[in-house]
């Protein structure tokens, strides 16, 4: 006789799941889950760490470049500021001191007041040339009476001044000058040429030439 079961494969007796099996199951689902869970939780506890470190170490290293750019700014300042006193001072070494030269000039003209070894004075002062080159400082001079030896020793006196050893002076070819409204009225008149050396150092030839600073 054939009998039909109408019920559910899961209800029909000898194909049901036991109780066990189930409970099994489901535990083993169960920390399978919570396993998961806690590799999750972990896994994006350690991510977020991660990318707060990661934030970290990004704003240090943009920190330590803007330092960088900074000493990099420092340094090229240094150097243009070290350009520029170079310059400065080579500016400074190829220039005279023309005030200096006439405060000496005067101190040799004045001579402590002593008038009888000479008195002299100038009717112009040109001054020409360059650094390179050098300057040549023409005078028209004139010292008071017919004594050659004034003359002589306001020569002298002019190649002794501090200034004598950077100078080469002309001979001191005179004329007589007579004036009858001074006293004496005889002067000796000359023209004295003080050929000064370069401060400049002229380049030598086929020496390379210097590079431009960099700005």
């Amino acid at each position: 006789m054939i009998r039909i079961n109408l019920l559910p494969a899961d209800l029909r007796r000898g194909t049901r799941l036991s109780a066990r099996v189930l409970a099994v199951a489901f535990v083993s689902t169960l920390a399978v889950s919570a396993s998961v869970g806690w590799l999750s939780l972990k896994w994006f506890g350690e991510l977020k760490a991660a990318e707060q470190r990661l934030v970290a170490k990004s704003s240090e290293l943009a920190d330590r470049q803007r330092k960088v750019q900074y000493v990099d700014q420092l340094e090229a300042n240094k150097a243009d500021y070290t350009s520029r006193v170079q310059t400065i001072q080579d500016i400074g070494k190829s220039r005279r001191v023309w005030s200096k030269f006439l405060d000496e000039m005067i101190d040799v003209v004045n001579n402590a007041g002593d008038s009888e070894k000479h008195l002299a004075w100038f009717d112009s002062v040109v001054v020409q040339g360059d650094s390179v080159r050098g300057a040549t400082v023409q005078l028209k001079c004139m010292v008071q009476g017919d004594e050659q030896d004034r003359l002589a020793n306001f020569h002298d006196d002019v190649a002794a001044a501090p200034f004598g050893k950077e100078v080469t002076l002309s001979d001191p070819n005179w004329t007589l000058d007579e004036d009858g409204g001074r006293v004496p009225p005889t002067s000796l008149r000359f023209d004295l040429s003080l050929q000064f050396q370069p401060t400049v150092a002229k380049p030598q030839a086929g020496a390379p030439a210097k590079a431009p600073a960099k700005k």
